[in-house]
């Protein structure tokens, strides 16, 4: 649970790449804020094919990310999280922290685009099929994944961990699991979620901090990948 992505709890993750906490301190509910984000595709995708050429470079020509760049797949990730990455790049949420190797390559691409132009690029995303997810980690036991994760970022990420929109919580199934794991342990680092403004990354960061190891991180990411072969 480019980036840009999420929001953490990885849920927002996991944030909001995900979301998770110790076994023996659950962590406080998460805030539920009224959001003036499209809940739906809204942009004109003819349009926005045109500027996301510039993404296509990171991101591949079909938005299913590259790992050479860093880049996660956007085709299957949901409209309303997609929006709210790039708006959080657009306005220095993201990308500023000097451990950010990725996010700052992503900030300046965001500011080039404005409103319409967010709408526009997300209603071409949409039109791509979802991408193959290939897994790069070997090592997790995705059955305690599965446990710590209905425990504790099922929550946010909702079942499945295909995210909650009145959350804010990105879906994580269909997003590569070096991605997951980079943005986890950004979270767990304080490299996101720790801007002022950030309300549902800091969110996230909190319950990140709380994963007790390395280990319950790949034993997540195993469960994660399980559910993409699904």
């Amino acid at each position: 649970m480019k980036n840009n992505l999420v929001y953490p709890v990885l849920l927002l993750a996991i944030i909001h790449l995900f979301g998770c906490s110790s076994k023996s301190e659950k962590p406080a509910e998460p805030e539920v804020a009224q959001t003036d984000q499209p809940a739906a595709v809204t942009g004109n995708a003819q349009k926005g094919q045109s500027l996301y050429v510039v993404c296509s470079t990171c991101h591949g020509p079909q938005a299913d990310g590259m790992l050479a760049l860093g880049a996660p797949a956007l085709a299957d990730q949901e409209p309303y999280y997609l929006h709210q990455q790039l708006q959080n790049f657009r306005t220095n949420k993201r990308g500023i922290h000097e451990k950010d190797v990725f996010g700052a390559q992503m900030a300046p691409m965001a500011k080039t685009l404005n409103g319409e132009g967010i709408d526009d690029v997300i209603a071409y995303i949409k039109t791509m099929p979802s991408p193959k997810v290939v897994p790069t980690m070997a090592g997790g036991d995705a059955e305690n994944g599965k446990a710590y994760y209905n425990m504790i970022c099922g929550a946010c990420h909702g079942p499945g961990a295909v995210g909650i929109e009145s959350l804010h919580s990105p879906r994580l199934v269909g997003l590569q699991d070096w991605y997951v794991e980079r943005q986890l342990n950004n979270f767990r680092q304080g490299v996101r979620g720790t801007v002022d403004g950030d309300t549902y990354g800091a969110q996230m960061q909190q319950i990140a901090l709380s994963i007790p190891d390395d280990k319950t991180v790949s034993d997540l990411i195993a469960y994660i990948n399980s559910l993409s072969a699904e």
